[in-house]
């Protein structure tokens, strides 16, 4: 993930102490195993706003989709005087840890499993040659249970859908 598709929160005025980055461009994604045939979809929240789509196999992540890296993480203290704490987030796990928060988040209305959607993490650390990779992989399956299908916000999958754009 280039580094200008992205920036990071302000972690008290803008994060909210909860979210770390912010997309600032469209991202797009290959997707791996059964989730590249899954059908065309939009996913949106209860307002309406698209935030992803997939289509023809691939992923796309709207502009202004915010995420917490690679695992929950939480501001302590005060700027300058505090520190995130959770798992590090390296180049090789944004974009993953980006497509994976994405896919727990629709989890309710996607057509995907919880092991499809940690595939996905897996697939793109690889593909970035990120070396814990697989660590971090494990991590997810023993203790991303806890988080998968969790959000009760209202969101919606439209499907049956053809070349539209996010």
């Amino acid at each position: 993930m280039n580094p200008t598709q992205y920036r990071r929160l302000h972690p008290t005025k803008e994060g909210k102490r909860i979210y770390r980055f912010i997309t600032t461009s469209v991202i797009s994604s290959k997707l791996y195993g059964r989730m590249s045939r899954h059908p065309n979809v939009i996913f949106t929240d209860k307002d309406g706003k698209r935030w992803a789509e997939i289509r023809a196999g691939f992923i796309y992540i709207a502009v202004g989709y915010a995420w917490n890296g690679s695992s929950p993480k939480r501001y302590v203290g005060y700027p300058p005087f505090g520190m995130w704490l959770g798992t590090p987030d390296f180049y090789g796990t944004r974009k993953a840890s980006l497509v994976h928060d994405v896919l727990y988040q629709f989890a309710e209305v996607g057509e995907y499993s919880f092991e499809d959607a940690n595939y996905q993490f897996l697939k793109l650390m690889e593909d970035a040659q990120f070396p814990f990779a697989q660590q971090y992989y494990e991590a997810v399956e023993i203790f991303g249970g806890k988080f998968w299908g969790k959000d009760k916000s209202g969101v919606k999958a439209i499907y049956n859908i053809h070349h539209e754009n996010i």
